[in-house]
């Protein structure tokens, strides 16, 4: 990350300290001199941005930046922003669906819709706005403004929209709850077959390199959403790509009990054909594909047809893989491999880029195959969609596996790596990880102190 004798780096007109500056995208000690071939997808994105920041200029232009960092992580960065704003006067423009931590931030809002801008005020008036006209983009909105929001279609409050997670403990605490005789009912959690075995495993990269997992085991139940979470570096795509066989442990065992597919952080390491209906086509006349043997030509089509339609791809089918968002691009690679009918799908940071709408959809999707009996693991840093769609959910932290347990524990009980709906409730409510859980409790309280 830091070459041989490059200890200071120009930046805003000065020279300053290429280890304090790089410390801010948690690069510290030794993760400082690791060659940048063995980065993870999130380190390298750190860098990335580390790299962007330090060039001299007015303007910034950010697209999606936070797209695959952990929860401090972006905290951190975006702090950093903030700070090349406020001190050097630097423009910043950011791109972003993910606006849980931004948005309060900003001092403009600009919304754009098939092309248009149909958006372009404060904060709290364009959050209004997008609620009042129902607008699909409100999933992508701060928790503190959905609960509000969601709350105030039945009951008038005298306060003003919650921006941040302060603003809406703050709120909460102005309702006057008896928070503690409202604790939403436990979720017990029934373990079923096994469907992914990971036994003492140990892995690393290289001979001399330290080991990324160590002596880590735990079971993936058949027929359940499983979501691994930790920090950048951690080896959670490790852990996947032990799973899907592209890697083998050092020591330990890894049994997989069905078929697999991959959804990487790439999504374009799956897409190898000239156009979108083509990457599709060749998934279901492709010959491995044993879901698809007994089907004739007709019905192959028809295949075709409902996966375009069902991700929104209809309007793009011609296009160049290439020439897709981001988005579009990973809603592509999972449809292609689930043409593949795999009975086990692994998923490496499946919402990144995608929108809050197609995220809910993504989300239900997942509950349907589950409820088809597939199994998936999910791998993470987006906790809002593991709180809404997870059974289950563990961390990965000092190369093993932590707080392995129903998604609702992990949650409540986290501090980090915890939604913002928890964080605004935890003091009146003990298990309320989703907005639409706050909701709920917020009105059953409310209903019954009258």
């Amino acid at each position: 990350v830091i070459s041989g004798g490059t200890e200071l780096i120009r930046m805003g007109g000065r020279d300053i300290n290429a280890r304090a500056y790089l410390s801010r995208f948690n690069f510290s000690g030794a993760d400082q001199e690791k060659l940048c071939g063995v980065l993870s997808g999130g380190e390298r994105n750190r860098l990335h941005l580390a790299m962007a920041l330090k060039e001299e200029g007015n303007v910034l232009l950010l697209d999606e930046p936070t797209a695959q960092l952990d929860p401090l992580a972006k905290k951190k960065f975006i702090d950093t922003v903030l700070e090349l704003n406020k001190d050097f006067g630097i423009t910043i423009m950011c791109v972003e669906h993910n606006l849980a931590d931004i948005y309060s931030k900003a001092d403009k809002v600009l919304v754009l819709e098939n092309g248009k801008l149909i958006y372009n005020g404060s904060p709290r008036k364009t959050a209004e706005s997008l609620v009042k006209t129902e607008n699909p983009l409100v999933y992508g909105l701060p928790s503190s403004v959905r609960i509000y929001e969601g709350c105030k279609k039945d009951i008038t409050f005298e306060t003003d929209c919650p921006l941040t997670v302060k603003e809406g403990r703050k709120w909460i605490a102005s309702l006057n709850i008896k928070g503690e005789s409202y604790v939403s009912q436990d979720k017990h959690y029934e373990t079923g077959d096994t469907a992914v075995s990971v036994k003492n495993v140990f892995f690393r990269y290289t001979k001399n390199s330290a080991n990324v997992l160590e002596n880590i085991s735990f079971d993936i139940e058949k027929g359940r959403i499983t979501a691994l979470l930790g920090s950048n570096g951690a080896g959670k795509t490790t852990l996947l790509r032990l799973m899907s066989g592209i890697k083998k442990p050092i020591s330990g065992k890894v049994k997989v009990n069905g078929r697999c597919a991959v959804l990487p952080q790439n999504p374009m390491a799956l897409l190898n054909q000239i156009s979108v209906e083509e990457e599709l086509a060749s998934a279901v006349m492709d010959k491995r594909n044993s879901s698809v043997k007994n089907m004739d030509r007709k019905q192959r089509i028809v295949l075709v047809e409902n996966m375009l339609e069902r991700t929104g791809l209809l309007r793009v089918r011609k296009q160049h893989p290439y020439d897709l968002s981001g988005g579009q691009q990973q809603r592509l690679a999972f449809a292609k491999i689930l043409l593949y009918e795999p009975d086990i799908i692994l998923l490496d940071e499946p919402t990144k880029g995608i929108d809050p709408f197609f995220c809910k959809k993504m989300g239900e999707w997942l509950e349907e195959l589950k409820n088809m009996g597939k199994t998936i693991v999910i791998v993470s840093h987006d906790v809002e969609f593991c709180a809404l769609f997870a059974d289950k959910c563990g961390l990965i932290f000092d190369r093993n596996i932590e707080s392995y347990t129903d998604s609702h524990s992990f949650f409540a009980g986290n501090i980090f790596f915890t939604t913002d709906t928890n964080r605004i409730m935890s003091d009146f409510f003990k298990d309320c990880v989703t907005c639409d859980e706050a909701v709920e409790t917020i009105h059953r309280c409310l209903e019954d102190n009258r």
